[in-house]
């Protein structure tokens, strides 16, 4: 694009007010004629961070960066200084104006804003689809029975990616966009460049933090294939650098100095409809510290939704002790009476989530609970293990204080003595020496022969064997659908890979950490044993471990409605025996069709 003016860069630069800015990414406390707070270029608990209003400019006596407003932007978005400007002209309505004769134009200086643009009318095409054709009544059904209204849906954009594969490449070229340009933008395929990377699927835009549309994520509603499909990284978007819904969030999480982080797009949605307007979520990936780097000027505390699954518990493990390490304070919202915040916003409504959220334990507490889950604390081994595995939380803890605090709760929870608990955390190697005996001890379970070859362990085997069927199982089953714990540890570690974006056998492998276990993928793979009728044992498999998980679960929830019949009926408890039975329903009607 030309130049951009000497006259549009004056008004813009005169129209900032540079406290308003800076006070987006991090809170400023007034001292004097100046402003103060934490940096957020780098990682700090005193503010050193210092704005200058009547001289436009800011300092870090920490860091050291410093500059000007316009440095400040460039900065904090990593833009160029033409992106800066244009970004701020929208922002304060300074109309942009350009030098005629420039000749050091050059197309790919403007590229992130032509894509930008590129996107943003596509979701706006997306929309429209979506509330006004009537091949969408189905898909519009399908968010009104997630509960989701119409408000939130324009709120976040929603849409629908026609079933056409080859209709937004024709209506892109009409709209004079060359080949040359779409093809390079993602929203095609590479094999195949007039077919859309996305159809027949309901749409989710991906918004920079200012609010403009940079990817897509996609979420089938008919047929087979993956259950959600995501923009990649593109020249206006890196999926590791990006929070989806903070544009809208990030008001409140400034508000509330905290954020609740979910698993996904539909997470996010279902918060905010109860009104929750402080939840986002990462995009496809493990969380990353560039996301925590974007929470961190205006959040003092985290709060994690994510799964209950195994997947998801590891998920939450990571999260902690990569949170903690940001002086994060960390709490888990631990979701019952439905399978997401859309279901329990759905049948038991938005004071109930709301009151979930509120009751969110902290980190030590709910990691407590959960080593003593994963190992036999009855036992010395079983709180020895436990303990080692609490002793990297404790590592990651920014202050003494937190770490004494944390160890007591730990002799506490366990019932063990302080003396032995602070010697053995602060001589680990001695700890860990004393259990050896006790991890080296053979293991049935890990040995190859001893690995029960049943339907569940087979479909896996059958899976991993042909990985191009992993995504049909996924969208079908959990891993708490498993009863077979080898199965489900199979199916967790394939579940990390594809979170990472990076299934392979090599890393699958590397996911199981367990020597048997390998050995017997291995075997598996090799000798070709599961190459033959794959697709059909898959299907049967998935068929069978659902129909078995369902009957568990129903037998579970009669337990749990013959229990609660049981009490002085309550508002509280006549609300969940009614969730439990509309569960149940659900499970029922699912069994039919398995």
């Amino acid at each position: 694009m030309p130049k951009i003016s000497r006259t549009t860069i004056d008004n813009v630069i005169s129209r900032v007010d540079i406290v308003s800015l800076v006070g987006e990414y991090t809170r400023l406390e007034k001292r004097g004629s100046d402003y103060w707070g934490c940096c957020p270029f780098h990682n700090e608990k005193t503010p050193s961070f210092h704005v200058i209003p009547d001289r436009n400019m800011y300092k870090c006596f920490g860091c050291g960066a410093g500059g000007t407003t316009l440095n400040f932007y460039m900065e904090v978005e990593k833009v160029t200084y033409s992106e800066a400007i244009l970004a701020l002209a929208k922002k304060t309505g300074v109309e942009v104006i350009y030098d005629g004769n420039a000749v050091d134009y050059k197309p790919e200086d403007n590229k992130k804003d032509q894509y930008k643009e590129l996107y943003t009318r596509v979701a706006g095409s997306f929309r429209y689809l979506l509330t006004s054709t009537e091949q969408c009544k189905d898909v519009r059904e399908y968010l009104s029975g997630r509960g989701i209204n119409e408000e939130t849906a324009e709120k976040f954009k929603l849409g629908y990616a026609p079933r056409d594969r080859f209709w937004l490449k024709n209506f892109l070229r009409k709209k004079n966009y060359s080949d040359e340009f779409l093809n390079e933008s993602g929203l095609f395929s590479k094999k195949n460049p007039d077919v859309s990377f996305f159809s027949d699927r309901l749409m989710f835009p991906i918004c920079d933090r200012m609010g403009n549309v940079v990817a897509f994520s996609g979420r089938i509603l008919h047929g087979d294939g993956p259950k959600y499909i995501n923009s990649s990284d593109l020249i206006q978007y890196k999926k590791g650098e990006t929070l989806f819904g903070f544009h809208l969030a990030k008001q409140s999480i400034r508000q509330q100095k905290a954020a609740i982080l979910c698993e996904g797009n539909m997470d996010v949605i279902a918060y905010h409809q109860a009104g929750i307007t402080w939840a986002t979520a990462p995009l496809g990936t493990a969380l990353t510290e560039d996301q925590l780097k974007i929470l961190q000027p205006l959040a003092d505390e985290l709060y994690l939704s994510f799964d209950g699954d195994g997947a998801g518990q590891k998920a939450t493990w990571r999260a902690i002790l990569m949170a903690r390490q940001f002086n994060f304070t960390v709490r888990i919202i631990r979701l019952s009476g439905g399978k997401d915040p859309a279901e329990i916003l759905l049948n038991l409504g938005a004071e109930n989530l709301s009151n979930q959220v509120n009751n969110a334990i902290l980190d030590s507490t709910y990691l407590l609970s959960a080593l003593a889950d994963k190992y036999d604390i009855s036992t010395p081994e079983g709180k020895t293990r436990a303990s080692m595995d609490y002793f990297q939380y404790v590592d990651v803890l920014q202050s003494d204080i937190q770490k004494e605090s944390c160890l007591e709760q730990l002799c506490e929870t366990y019932q063990l003595k302080p003396e032995a608990v602070k010697a053995d955390f602060e001589n680990r190697s001695s700890a860990l020496k004393k259990i050896e005996t006790f991890r080296n001890k053979p293991d049935k379970s890990v040995e190859v022969a001893d690995i029960k070859p049943n339907a569940e362990v087979r479909a896996m085997l059958a899976v991993i064997s042909n990985l191009d069927f992993f995504p049909a199982l996924r969208n079908s089953l959990t891993a708490d659908d498993f009863e077979d714990a080898t199965a489900r540890d199979m199916f967790i570690s394939l579940e990390e890979c594809y979170r990472e974006d990076s299934v392979t056998l090599d890393n699958i492998i590397r996911h199981c950490n367990n020597d048997g276990l390998q050995r017997l993928i291995t075997k598996a793979v090799t000798t070709d044993e599961f190459t033959v009728n794959t697709e059909q044992t898959v299907k049967d498999s998935i068929r069978l471990i659902r129909k078995n998980s369902l009957g568990r679960k129903k037998e579970k929830l009669m337990n749990e409605i013959r229990q609660l019949s049981l009490q002085n009926v309550t508002l509280e408890i006549q609300q969940k025996l009614d969730a439990l039975v509309t569960e149940k329903m659900n499970i029922d009607s699912e069994l039919l069709k398995v």
